[in-house]
């Protein structure tokens, strides 16, 4: 069988860059990996996003490209999550299916992810107060970033990391989840066990709110000794991780 094309989606602040590794690494496996690049994430050219639509939009259109040939297994990180879920919507197996259709999203595997039900935000997840928008800039950048999120990685690796990050739409970050993908897709989740950012009992705080609707059971996998970014320090533990997630027995 063939395999299925894995689609990465960063979170927020970051870029398809950060996946190079992880992606040169699944290429190795005969897997074709595609990253597209949330438009949330500001830059000079163009002005914040409104919201998460666009975001959506984006991770959906890559969706439908990589069906007309091949199953998908999309693989969000951290807020990419939201977007994901929201973008997956009708293209699970049996939706699929019934319109005729061969190819389906097949899985989310999900890295330290909000998988959140549909009308559910970050904030909410994190148990934060909503933002208030009229009170903010339109894009911000992210706190602490080396204590956050790079904290187990090497000094000089922090710093390019550091350096890579951009401002994220605060209407973006703020908007929620507008479907729940885990009602019709396998999910599949790794759990960081050293996250600064979605420390790990929140991330079973999250499954734990998902398990009672999920279609499928839920398949965990943790790292002990990973930050929030997995993908950068502990990628050959994080292929494995998705391996298995696409169907191999390793």
């Amino acid at each position: 069988m063939p395999k299925p094309t894995i689609i990465l989606v960063h979170g927020a602040w970051h870029n398809p860059a950060y996946f190079s590794s992880l992606s040169t690494s699944l290429e190795q496996h005969e897997y074709k990996v595609v990253s597209p690049a949330l438009p949330s994430i500001a830059n000079s050219h163009v002005s914040p996003s409104p919201s998460n639509l666009e975001d959506v939009h984006t991770v959906r259109s890559a969706i439908l490209s990589e069906l007309e040939t091949a199953n998908v297994v999309v693989v969000p990180h951290s807020y990419g999550g939201i977007p994901t879920t929201s973008a997956v919507e009708g293209l699970d197996t049996a939706s699929r299916t019934a319109q005729g259709h061969a190819t389906s999203v097949v899985a989310i595997a999900a890295m330290s992810s909000f998988i959140l039900p549909a009308g559910t935000t970050v904030q909410k997840a994190l148990d934060r107060p909503a933002m208030n928008l009229a009170e903010m800039p339109a894009t911000f950048s992210p706190p602490e970033p080396r204590d956050i999120y790079f904290h187990d990685g090497s000094e000089d690796d922090v710093r390019t990391w550091i350096a890579m990050l951009k401002p994220m739409s605060t209407a973006a970050i703020a908007d929620g989840s507008r479907y729940s993908a885990h009602e019709a897709i396998p999910l599949h989740y790794l759990l960081c066990g050293d996250d600064k950012a979605i420390p790990l009992e929140r991330q079973r705080s999250i499954l734990a709110t998902l398990e009672p609707t999920a279609k499928h059971k839920i398949r965990t996998e943790i790292i002990e000794d990973s930050g929030h970014a997995p993908f950068l320090t502990k990628v050959d533990e994080t292929v494995a991780f998705l391996r298995r997630s696409a169907g191999e027995v390793l």
